[in-house]
């Protein structure tokens, strides 16, 4: 049984939890952290959880704080606008960094960036 284990967890050690998938709106997004990976989520237009770097790609300043408009947040420190569904920079920026998701449950699974 031991080994079963952890063949499960090493398929999944990368996998780090982080929040509830209660915490992330229909609209709009979640802003939590996993060691210093700073994780923005949202759900795609199908209702997916999907994961983004929470630093704009620009200033690398936290985008949490920054204003929702439809589907976009807008960066608080310089303006940069960014689809929370996508990840795609709608200003002259790299497109937001993406992150793997699982769900288990009732919880939200990110594989942060390595």
């Amino acid at each position: 049984m031991r080994d079963d284990i952890s063949m499960i967890s090493s398929g999944m050690k990368d996998f780090q939890d982080a929040c509830s998938t209660m915490q992330v709106p229909r609209t709009g997004v979640f802003f939590t952290s996993i060691g210093s990976n700073e994780i923005m989520l949202a759900r795609d237009a199908g209702g997916d959880i999907v994961a983004f770097s929470g630093f704009c790609t620009h200033s690398m300043g936290k985008l949490e704080g920054g204003a929702v408009e439809g589907d976009e947040i807008i960066c608080p420190h310089h303006g940069a606008r960014f689809s929370f569904r996508t990840g795609q920079a709608k200003t002259a920026c790299p497109n937001l960094p993406k992150y793997e998701v699982k769900i288990e449950g009732r919880r939200v699974l990110v594989r942060p960036a390595r």
